[in-house]
Formats: C-alpha cells, sequence, structure tokens
C-alpha cells in the first residue's frame, strides 16, 4: 500500500474510518438499524407523500400565470378534478338516450358510499340551468310591477277593439232589420249607435276606423285605400274581415296618438291589434294569446317561451325553488318538448357531433392526490366506486341493450397512472432483486455474498422511503414515478458499490492479506472510488432537483436523498458486516480452496491472462484505430439521437386496455381528438365589455378579429367564443341597442360563461385538430401565440392575452425542461471535471472522461429511438433524453472513477502509465463489468412495466451503462490513456515498493 503522503488527506480519512470500522464493527450495524427503527412509522405515510404532478409547471410559466387568472377571474369554471363518464350506442335527444343519460346520473347522484362527488352535471341539467336563467329574464315582463300583463292586454283590448266591436254589432243588426237597406246607408246610423255605447272611447279610435285616417287610410266607410275592392259595406259576407284588417290598419297608424290605458307600451298596442279581432277580443283564450305575443314584442324573447311560462305559472310570481323545479321537469321531459331549443353552447360540451355520445361529468370537491389521515385516496375510491355501480344502472335503463358507458377524465387517468405504476413496482422491485441476487451470486460464487450486500441494501431502501415522506412533508408531495425510480436507482448503485467494496477485499484476501487488513484497504481505495461515485450521483440528481421543473425536481430531490444514504451505508455497514464474517462471506472459497483460488489468480497476474489483459494488449497494440472505430460507430447512432422526434403526450405513456386510457381515445374519437384537452386563451381588454349592459362596440369588433385569427390558424377545428358558433353573430351584439330589454338581458347572460369577473377579460376555449397535448398542438399554440402578438400590439384596447390549457402547459414544460437540460448538463459537467480533478489529481483526464460519457450518451439515446421509434412506433416522452443525461451523466462516470482510481493507485505504486493503464483494465474490467451488469440488469428491469416513460429510461441507461462498461470504459479511455502517456498525471514520488504485479 501507498504510504500516506501518497494516499492524500482524502485516502488517510479512509484508511481512518476503514480502521474505525475494524475496532469497532458494531457501532455503524447498530446505528443503521436503529435509524432504520426509528424510521418504520414513515412508511405508512407513502400514500400520503405522493400525487400525481408529472404535469405540474413552475407558478413562473406563463400557462400557470393563465391558470391563476383563470380560478381568479373565473372560479366557477373548474373542479379540482373530474371524470367523464361516455356514454355511446344510440341517439342521446330521443327517449332511450335521455333515459340511460338520466339513470346514470341518478346512480351517481344517490350513491352514498361516494364522499367527495361535489356535482353531477348532463345535458339535461344543464338545460335545466338554463331554462332557469331565461326564465328569470322572461317572468318580470310577465307580471311587471304594475297592473299583470293579462290585466293589461284585457284593458288594451277593450281599449282598441271594443267601439269597433260594438259598431259591427250595431251594423249587422241593422243590415238584418233592414233587408233591403243598401249596407252603405246603414254605416252611419251604426256609428251612432257605436259612439252612444261608448261614449268614453268612441274618440279617435272608433274616428278613424269609420273615416280613414287623414286619406291615407280609408276606414270602414271606404276601404279602397287597404287593398280592397270598395267599401267593407259592399260585401257584407267579408265584412268582419274588412272590419279586422281595417281597425289594425288605422288604430296601427295612429298609435303612438292613442292614450291607451293603462299603458304606453307600444308592444301592448301592437300584440293586441294582431292578435285578436272584433270576433274574439273578449275571449280568454285570444287574450292569453294576445298577452304573450304583447310580452314577446315588448321584450324581444319567443312568443312560445312566455306562452310556455306564463301557463306554467299563471298566477302569482313563483318563486325561485318553484321555477328551478318546474325546468327540472321540463328539462327531465321528452325533448321535443322542450319550450326552448337546445343552444349549442349548452349541448356541446355534453353532447357529440351526431348525437350518439354523451357525456356525464362528475366534477369532486378534492384534488385527486389529497389523501386521508389513514393514507386513503378518497377521490380514487370514488372512481372505483363509480365504476361499480354506473354499468348497472345503464344496464337498467336500457335492458335491450346496445349501449355503452365507460369513465375517463383527469381523476380516472390519474387512478390508472397510479395503478400503473403500483403494479410495476409490485413487479419491477422483486424483479430487480432477483436479477441483482443473482448476478451477484455467479459473480462472487458464494450463497452469503450476495446475502451481504441486500443487507445494506435493505436498509438504504427504508430509509430512502422514510427520506421520501420527509422531503414530502418539507417541499410538497412527490410524483408516483418517483417510488419506482428510487427503489430501482438504490438497487443499482447501492449493488454497484457494495460489491466493488466486497470484490476489493476478496481481492486482497487472494494476495494474501489478513482479513482486517484487507477491509481497511478495501475502504482506503475502494471507498475512495465509492465516495467519488456517489459524490458525481449525487451532484447528478442534485442537478434534476434544481431544476425548475415539477416532475424532475422531484425525481431529483428524492434520488439525491437516496444516494447519499446508500453511500453512507455502503462505506460503513458493508465493511463492518464483512469484518465479522470475515472470508467466510465468501465460502466455499475458504481453507484450501482459498488458497488454490489465490495461486491460480497470482498465476494469471503474472502470466497476463484473461479477456481483460488481452484487452489491454490490444489498447496498446492499436489504440488510435481502437478510438476511430469508436467514433465512426458514433455517427449513424448520433444522427438517430438527434433527428428522432419526441412525444408530448404524458398519458400517451399510459398502457392500452386501461379503462380510462381507452376511455379517452373513445371521447376523442366522438368529441374530436383536442377536446379533450383544449387551450384556453384570455383576452384583456382596456375597457369593459358591457357598458350600461349594452356590449362596447370596441371591445367587441376586437374580439370578433381575435376569434377570427384564431379560427384561422392552421391546426384549429374549433373557437369556442361568443361571437360565433356557441354565441351571436358580431352584428347582434353591435345592434343590441336597437333589441328589446329581454334580449339585451338574454345577450348579457349568455355573455356570462366567457366574461369574467373583472368585466374585462374574455375566455376563448380552443380545440385542436390534433390531440390537445401533442407536439403539432403545441406548434397550433405558437402560431396562435404569433398571431394574435402581432394583432394585439396594433390595438391597444388590448391589454394582454394569456394561454392556459393543455397545450400551453405543454409547451411550458417542455420550454422549461429544454432550458433546465441546458443548465444542468453544463453544470453537472463542470461539477463532473472538478471531482475528477480532485479525485485524480490531472487536468486533462477529467475532461477527456466526461467527453467519453456524452459519447455513451449518445449511443444510447440513439439505441433507444432506434428500438421504442422505429421498432415499435413509440413516441418517447420530452423528459427521457433529459433523465437519461443526467442519470447517465452520474452514473455512467462510476466505471471511470473505479478505472481511474485504479490507474492512480498503480501510478502511485510506480508504474508508467502505459503499465498504470493495462494493470487496471485488467484489475478493474471484470468487477466493472459485473458491476455494469449489475446497474443495467437494475434499470432494465423498468421495461418490465407498462409504463412507457419508465421503460425508455430503463432501457436507455441499461443501454448506456453496458455501452460504458464494455466499450468505452475497456477500449475507449484506456485508448486515449495510452496515446496521452505519462504527461497527463503527476508525477509519482518513489514507490514503497518496485513495481510489478499487484501483490
Amino acid at each position: 500500500m501507498a504510504g500516506g503522503e501518497e494516499l492524500g488527506a482524502g485516502g488517510r480519512a479512509f484508511r481512518r474510518l476503514g480502521r474505525g470500522i475494524v475496532r469497532r464493527p458494531w457501532l455503524p450495524i447498530v446505528f443503521w438499524v436503529a435509524l432504520l427503527a426509528l424510521a418504520l412509522p414513515l412508511f405508512g405515510r407513502l400514500n400520503d407523500a405522493t400525487q400525481n404532478s408529472a404535469a405540474n409547471v413552475s407558478s413562473s410559466a406563463p400557462s400557470a400565470e393563465a391558470a391563476a387568472e383563470l380560478a381568479r377571474l373565473f372560479p366557477n369554471s373548474s373542479s379540482p378534478t373530474a371524470s367523464y363518464l361516455l356514454l355511446t350506442g344510440t341517439n342521446f335527444t330521443q327517449p332511450e338516450g335521455e333515459n340511460a343519460t338520466l339513470a346514470v346520473a341518478a346512480a351517481v347522484r344517490t350513491d352514498a358510499r361516494l364522499t367527495d362527488v361535489a356535482s353531477v352535471s348532463t345535458l339535461f341539467s344543464a338545460y335545466q340551468s338554463y331554462l332557469v336563467a331565461q326564465a328569470r329574464i322572461a317572468l318580470p315582463f310577465l307580471d311587471p310591477s304594475g297592473p299583470n300583463a293579462s290585466t293589461e292586454t284585457a284593458s288594451v283590448a277593450s281599449y282598441l277593439w271594443g267601439p269597433a266591436a260594438s259598431f259591427y254589432s250595431n251594423w249587422t243588426r241593422l243590415l238584418s232589420e233592414n233587408p233591403g237597406a243598401a249596407p252603405a246607408s246603414l254605416d252611419y246610423p251604426a256609428l251612432e249607435a257605436a259612439t252612444g255605447d261608448n261614449v268614453s272611447e268612441a274618440g279617435p279610435v272608433l274616428s278613424a276606423f269609420y273615416g280613414g285616417v287623414a286619406g291615407d287610410l280609408g276606414g270602414f266607410n271606404s276601404t279602397a285605400a287597404l287593398g280592397g275592392t270598395g267599401d267593407c259595406p259592399s260585401a257584407p259576407s267579408g265584412a268582419l274581415a274588412c272590419a279586422d284588417a281595417t281597425l289594425r290598419a288605422t288604430a296601427g297608424a295612429i298609435a303612438g296618438q292613442l292614450d291607451v290605458p293603462p299603458t304606453q307600451s307600444p308592444a301592448f298596442v301592437s300584440g293586441a291589434l294582431a292578435a285578436l279581432g272584433i270576433e274574439n277580443w273578449s275571449d280568454a283564450a285570444a287574450l292569453r294569446n294576445a298577452t304573450d305575443l304583447s310580452v314577446a314584442l315588448e321584450s324581444g324573447l319567443p312568443v312560445g317561451w312566455i306562452g310556455a311560462l306564463a301557463r306554467a305559472f299563471p298566477g302569482a310570481p313563483p318563486s325561485s325553488l318553484a321555477v328551478v323545479e318546474w325546468a327540472g321537469g321540463v328539462a327531465d321531459g321528452p325533448v321535443r318538448a322542450y319550450p326552448l331549443p337546445i343552444p349549442v353552447s349548452v349541448s356541446r360540451p355534453f353532447l357529440a357531433p351526431g348525437d350518439q355520445a354523451a357525456l356525464v361529468i362528475v366534477a369532486y370537491s378534492v384534488a385527486d392526490s389529497t389523501t386521508t389521515s389513514g393514507g386513503g385516496q378518497p377521490v380514487f375510491a370514488d372512481v372505483t366506486e363509480i365504476n361499480s355501480v354506473v354499468p348497472g344502472a345503464l344496464v337498467a335503463s336500457a335492458p335491450d341493450g346496445g349501449l355503452s358507458v365507460v369513465q375517463t377524465g383527469p381523476a380516472p387517468l390519474d387512478q390508472d397512472e397510479s395503478t400503473v405504476l403500483s403494479q410495476n413496482l409490485a413487479v419491477v422491485l422483486p424483479l430487480t432483486i432477483g436479477i441483482l441476487f443473482l448476478i451477484t451470486l455467479l459473480y462472487f460464487r458464494a450463497p452469503l455474498a450476495p446475502a451481504l450486500t441486500f443487507a445494506g441494501l435493505g436498509i438504504s431502501i427504508g430509509l430512502g422511503l422514510a427520506g421520501l415522506v420527509l422531503l414530502a412533508t418539507i417541499f410538497g408531495k412527490v410524483d408516483p414515478t418517483a417510488l419506482t425510480l428510487e427503489n430501482t436507482f438504490v438497487l443499482g448503485v447501492g449493488t454497484d458499490y457494495s460489491i466493488f467494496l466486497a470484490a476489493r477485499y476478496r481481492e486482497e484476501l487472494r494476495k494474501g492479506v489478513p482479513s482486517n487488513e484487507a477491509v481497511v484497504t478495501s475502504v482506503t481505495w475502494a471507498g475512495q472510488s465509492v465516495a467519488t461515485s456517489g459524490g458525481t450521483a449525487i451532484l447528478a440528481t442534485l442537478a434534476l432537483a434544481f431544476s425548475g421543473v415539477g416532475l424532475l425536481s422531484q425525481w431529483g430531490e428524492t434520488l439525491s436523498l437516496a444516494v447519499l444514504i446508500t453511500v453512507l451505508v455502503s462505506l460503513t455497514l458493508v465493511p463492518a458486516l464483512l469484518t465479522l464474517v470475515g472470508p467466510r462471506t465468501f465460502w466455499p472459497e475458504v481453507g484450501e480452496r482459498a488458497a488454490r483460488r489465490r495461486a491460480e489468480e497470482q498465476r494469471r497476474a503474472t502470466e497476463e491472462r484473461g479477456y481483460f489483459y488481452r484487452a489491454g494488449r490490444r489498447v496498446q497494440r492499436q489504440p488510435g484505430l481502437l478510438i476511430v472505430l469508436i467514433l465512426a460507430v458514433s455517427v449513424p447512432l448520433g444522427y438517430l439521437a438527434l433527428a428522432s422526434p419526441l412525444g408530448y403526450d404524458f398519458y400517451q405513456q399510459l398502457p392500452g386496455g386501461a379503462p380510462a386510457t381507452d376511455g379517452l381515445s373513445s371521447y376523442e374519437s366522438h368529441f374530436g381528438t383536442g377536446a379533450a384537452f383544449p387551450t384556453q386563451v384570455l383576452v384583456t381588454f382596456r375597457g369593459p365589455l358591457l357598458v350600461g349592459g349594452l356590449p362596447n362596440a370596441t371591445e367587441f369588433r376586437d374580439l370578433a378579429n381575435v376569434t377570427a385569427l384564431i379560427a384561422g390558424t392552421s391546426g384549429v377545428a374549433q373557437v369556442v367564443s361568443p361571437i360565433g358558433e356557441y354565441g351571436a353573430p358580431l352584428s347582434t351584439w353591435l345592434n343590441a341597442t336597437e333589441a328589446g330589454p329581454g334580449q339585451q338581458a338574454d345577450l348579457a347572460l349568455a355573455l356570462e360563461p366567457y366574461l369574467g369577473s373583472d368585466g374585462r377579460t374574455v375566455l376563448l376555449t380552443v380545440v385542436t385538430s390534433s390531440s390537445g397535448l401533442s407536439a403539432a398542438a403545441v406548434g397550433t399554440l405558437h402560431a396562435m401565440e404569433s398571431s394574435l402578438g402581432s394583432y394585439d400590439r396594433g390595438h391597444p384596447d388590448i391589454t394582454s392575452v394569456g394561454y392556459g390549457g393543455g397545450a400551453s402547459v405543454t409547451s411550458d414544460l417542455s420550454a422549461q425542461t429544454e432550458a433546465a437540460t441546458e443548465r444542468m448538463i453544463l453544470a453537472v459537467s463542470i461539477g463532473l471535471v472538478i471531482v475528477l480533478f480532485v479525485a485524480l489529481r490531472s487536468w486533462v483526464i477529467p475532461p477527456l472522461a466526461v467527453g467519453t460519457i456524452f459519447l455513451s450518451i449518445g449511443w444510447a439515446w440513439g439505441s433507444t429511438q432506434l428500438v421504442f421509434a422505429y421498432a415499435f412506433g413509440l413516441s418517447l416522452y420530452f423528459f427521457v433524453p433529459t433523465v437519461m443525461f443526467i442519470l447517465i451523466l452520474g452514473l455512467g462516470i462510476d466505471y471511470n472513477i473505479f478505472l481511474l482510481t485504479r490507474v492512480r493507485e498503480e501510478r502511485l505504486r510506480g508504474r508508467s502509465s502505459k503499465e498504470a493503464v493495462r494493470e487496471a483494465v485488467a484489475r478493474t474490467g471484470g468487477i466493472i463489468t459485473a458491476a455494469a451488469v449489475i446497474l443495467a440488469g437494475a434499470f432494465a428491469s423498468l421495461t418490465a412495466g407498462d409504463f412507457l416513460l419508465l421503460r425508455a429510461i430503463g432501457f436507455s441507461v441499461a443501454a448506456a451503462v453496458i455501452l460504458d462498461a464494455m466499450v468505452v470504459r475497456t477500449y475507449l479511455v484506456p485508448s486515449a490513456l495510452h496515446l496521452l502517456g505519462d504527461r497527463v498525471w503527476p508525477r509519482s514520488r518513489t514507490p514503497e515498493a518496485e513495481p510489478g504485479p499487484s501483490p
């Protein structure tokens, strides 16, 4: 062993650590077991520490700011989470479909086992709300604060039609009494009689009816001006119709001059004239129709709707509860009997085009990440309960079959993610342990060695999970993927660290070194490598923690703490166990068998036999050629790595066959590909949209232009706006001053869902022709941003435009991840160079080592794309290359460290650079390969799961580790060191022993 001076401060510290463990081996064992015992209560809070947060962005991201504005200005626009019950198989505006929808909704509303359902919405409940709002607009016109509408109509009818009816009654009486008289000769006597009958009302109405109006309109006595062939009396059989037409024309012409009691409302005059006649002016049914028409004319609302309300509430003004109950009864009745057609703005969220699919939307009062004190997840429990009761309710409503229902939406999709991850963990964890146990067993050929290794791993995993709970308590909950990734990471690196220490211990035993001294040597030299390797892994995972991207930060926090714990356990607990168990660790290689093995190892070292000695000699003979060949292979793989597209849809990472994911596909096929995750555009204007309840023309013109710009953007399938398909044409808004007060109120009501509480911000919903989480949707979003940005700059009345929703969140996540990746790669690379410089005392080797890792990363990413994208047609999520880069930077350097620290050790023993490289490759080749296979096996086990994101990460890291160990560490780095020679190393002092094969 080199002297203390050559060891340096770090080496001396590790030697002291080794000696301390040898003196008191029970101390670290008791410490870690006691710490694990203290951590046990935290395991019960694991469920409470996790929540689905893959799509979380930082609060400063534009999409997060837009979401905050949406929550502030539109507080009732969304719930913490929701389920979509998708019904298919019939026309859902027909009785069968309506009954099925109502039955499913009732099953959810009445299920007492559902604990956190806030509301259940259907097309019919939405129509009920629409009817209630329309009724509140119309009812005041039916019962004004003065005389009620019916009384007013009767009074107006008496004033307008009473004198003419009296005249016509007297005229027909005189005609029957004087059969031979000319009908026209009876006009004036009838007028005198009518004047006597209507002393107070025989003024302008009767005068105009009889004599006409200012020569333009003839009266009953002369009707040629009305388009007839003569006066009304000239054709007694048509006199009644002629009299009706005469009064409507003449009274209508002077309506503004009439003092009509008890109102001056032109609508009631027009309604009474249009709906009544001499023959029915006092008939109750006719008066009801006249009242409906008058109210409709006055309010601007449909006459049929006014009639329906009048029939529903014939007496005193109804209470709000009565209106709601009445509207509910109407909405639950046949659609064909609805008093108002279902507006598109009401039907579109619930009814697919063609009416062949319908939604029942279940909103929850809490987020699906909420957990109870006992660790339960109430929303997921509700999702499961809904899945159990809804199919039966559907079958009961449609026993003939043909209908189907599936639950999808945010809550079920998140439950699918949690379920898939739990299932993966149940498969991956035992598979990983089994693989690592088998590889360790094969490497050491001793059953006790893997048991000793896994004792430390068990403590590392347990404390790592407890640490995850603490981190979640301090910094916020983590995504469930962190559990799977942490366990895999700890098992991989922990096994590597443990077997590296155990292998060095066995190497020293084979040299004939006493057991305790072998433990000290193992901690002194292999311990430095483990600590350096662990430090680089912590550095890399800490870079993830400070990435600023929610999911990556959570992974970084949990992994960095888990690696720290694993390093400390490996450096203390494993040597303590080796001290206590001693050479029996490698049974049956004990006694004479150990002696024979030791002799064989000495002979192999002397004769330089074995694969890695041959590899070392090959490097010495042709270093340049090997470097050229390796770099040549890198070109096509590098091209694949750079040219292959990435996926943006997180839910595509879930496996097919799960109800929620299949339901999402069905939902998109019926409602539109981009309907599930639309983009929300918040347009804020300088002035209010409504002034005095009427539209502000400037703002509405700008809004119309913005809507048109969005609709004209390539990739936009639909824009939900108050101006357009769901709203009214721009002309209707601009001409609102000319509409009736009911129409104006209806326009203001129609604007409510789109208008924020500030009165200046409008919400537009944009549905893309591709999935709202896809790269195409992100491209469409950027095109919208560009066109609206140009328009915004030229129109100062628009103060801001914000973008939220699926594509916006995805875009921000992608941009944040890309920026964070660049920062992290730079920071980790610099950090690794510094760590390697401290460990190796060379300025040249650290950047060389880091550069070779980038080569491994390029190979691994190219191989991953070749397998996943080209062979299987799978779209890899954009997180994958970032995670792969950082993890491989942190893990791939391990084998550089294991090799280079051994080269430095051999240099300190007095060997030349070339000799040290050859000896280091030979001595560490087996253990590095074994460690690489172990780590690759750990990550490769992730591919056994169904979660594509973790499968891709597992495959890419496994490929990188194997390529790094078998090619880069075995051939490329030694070739480069061979060409560089002694000048890259600091001068060695005189060695304690002559160089030669390591003793």
